[in-house]
């Protein structure tokens, strides 16, 4: 190991790597800056001031990332340079000193950490996260305003692993567009830390909303609309479904522009549903006989994972979409056809109801 600098906050943790007949190159970011855009720049200084080629390129940070954002980063500086690359983040440091006493100090003065101490679970983080959300929107609070009292609510939220971690320089100005349920959540205003959608609020003086998409600096995306036929007997609109699987996708494609990496959680919610039901599209065939309005004032649908900002929405959604409509006594989702292959396998087009 040959030191390669001295000078700045990672002087003197940079250095030439020989392994056998391999020429490498180590860089280190201890700073709680953008370490991709580090891990880039280190690369391609390395490559334009050493006069020699590289065998392999390994980039250590004190962050933690998600394991697919440290897999993409990799793959991008392959790439992009032809050097293969290995990048170790906080907690691959972790795994590779834990259990070993002889490195305990390494890891309290290195990492900061006490190497006693079990690992925090990110997915239970971004579940505590979702709590506080959601216990804000049944407080009526939107993240800028209220939210009218009386109608019931369906709440999405899709939320990236980094939202849990603070570790950004984004700014509220600098965030692309909410997602949106359809295209009229379209007027956005940028508040302190989120960006909102201003187009649906109830009064003249605007105090409620009823329907808005938002998006915070943090990563964490949220929306809740009204979908109802009011009536004697409230209803939740068919096309519950599609609004759902327009806000998700538009989601990925607000990540994206912002480079918030996966994997996202999605969480459906409806509040204040007990006494609806959903209602029967026109043209449908005659719905189950046990169909029964929410027994239920709050219903959570399972959280859903997405690993890949270009999966297929209402494909990873369905068995979602299926839970809501058995609540209300379906057999599933009237919002997909089913069919079967020549090899007898199911299929499911997604075909929503407008």
């Amino acid at each position: 190991m040959d030191p390669t600098g001295t000078s700045g906050p990672d002087g003197g943790r940079d250095a030439f790597l020989v392994d056998g007949d391999r020429d490498g190159i180590l860089h280190c970011s201890v700073q709680k800056d953008n370490w991709v855009g580090k891990a880039h720049d280190d690369i391609e200084t390395a490559v334009e001031n050493f006069d020699r080629d590289f065998d392999f390129y390994i980039f250590a940070t004190t962050q933690d990332p998600s394991t697919t954002k440290r897999d993409r980063v990799e793959e991008e500086l392959h790439e992009e340079w032809g050097i293969p690359t290995t990048v170790w983040d906080f907690s691959k440091i972790r795994n590779s000193l834990v259990g070993d006493r002889e490195n305990n100090d390494l890891i309290r003065e290195h990492l900061r950490v006490n190497p006693n101490r079990p690992f925090v679970d990110i997915e239970s983080e971004v579940d505590d996260l979702y709590e506080d959300l959601l216990d804000r929107v049944k407080r009526r609070q939107a993240p800028d305003g209220t939210i009218v009292e009386d109608p019931a609510l369906v709440v999405v939220h899709v939320i990236p692993q980094e939202a849990v971690d603070d570790h950004h320089d984004r700014y509220a100005g600098d965030l692309p567009h909410p997602p949106q349920f359809e295209k009229r959540d379209a007027y956005a205003v940028t508040r302190p830390k989120v960006k909102i959608t201003e187009n649906n609020r109830r009064f003249h003086d605007g105090t409620e909303r009823e329907r808005y998409t938002a998006i915070h600096r943090d990563g964490w995306t949220e929306g809740i609309f009204t979908a109802l036929y009011p009536s004697d007997n409230p209803q939740l609109r068919t096309s519950i479904d599609r609004l759902i699987a327009n806000f998700v996708p538009t989601a990925l494609g607000t990540f994206d522009e912002a480079d918030i990496y996966p994997p996202y959680y999605v969480y459906v919610s409806i509040l204040g549903a007990e006494g609806y039901t959903l209602s029967r599209p026109s043209g449908s065939n005659r719905p189950p006989s046990n169909v029964r309005p929410f027994t239920k004032d709050e219903i959570r649908l399972n959280r859903v994972q997405i690993d890949n900002p270009d999966v297929d929405v209402p494909d990873v959604m369905r068995k979602t979409f299926d839970q809501l409509w058995r609540h209300g006594g379906w057999d599933h989702s009237v919002n997909y056809q089913a069919s079967e292959t020549d090899d007898g396998e199911t299929v499911y087009e997604w075909n929503p109801y407008r």
